[in-house]
């Protein structure tokens, strides 16, 4: 009776034992995926390191500041269409740029490094100029859709 017993408890053991190893090399396969999933969705902090990232967001920033100095100095009242273009060129690579950090955790916040918004705050006229030009544009857009459409 005694040696059914252990059998019976050294044949649990090894089902328990070949449960295990099934459990965690299915844990593992789960956490490979997930991390290469995590690579598709965020390639911008695997691609490039944050030297180059951080690099890329002081270029932008800096002519984004260039050109509220200009817009300054020369008291302009609308921005050209290049610029419009280099506006929005500046918003995606700094905002792919500050994604990048942040998901390398290379990120330290203010007060030394800003968000979009408050890089924004601090060109008051390069904004204003940007949203006077967008509404334009859309003022525009809308009279082209308003003279298409037939008036009933």
């Amino acid at each position: 009776m005694d040696n059914f017993f252990l059998l019976v408890i050294a044949v649990l053991f090894i089902l328990l034992a070949g449960f295990l190893i099934f459990y965690f090399q299915t844990q593992q396969s789960f956490q490979e995926i997930t991390e290469k999933l995590e690579e598709i969705q965020h390639p911008h902090g695997s691609m490039l390191s944050s030297e180059t990232l951080k690099r890329e967001l002081a270029l932008h920033h800096d002519k984004l500041v260039l050109l509220e100095a200009d817009i300054s100095k020369n008291k302009r009242e609308s921005l050209l269409e290049e610029e419009l273009k280099m506006f929005d060129v500046a918003r995606h690579q700094i905002k792919a740029s500050i994604a990048g950090l942040k998901s390398s955790g290379e990120w330290i916040g203010l007060p030394f490094e800003y968000e979009w918004t408050e890089m924004l705050d601090r060109l008051p006229n390069v904004l204003s100029l940007y949203r006077k030009a967008e509404a334009d544009k859309r003022a525009k857009e809308l009279e082209q859709d308003q003279g298409a459409t037939p008036a009933n």
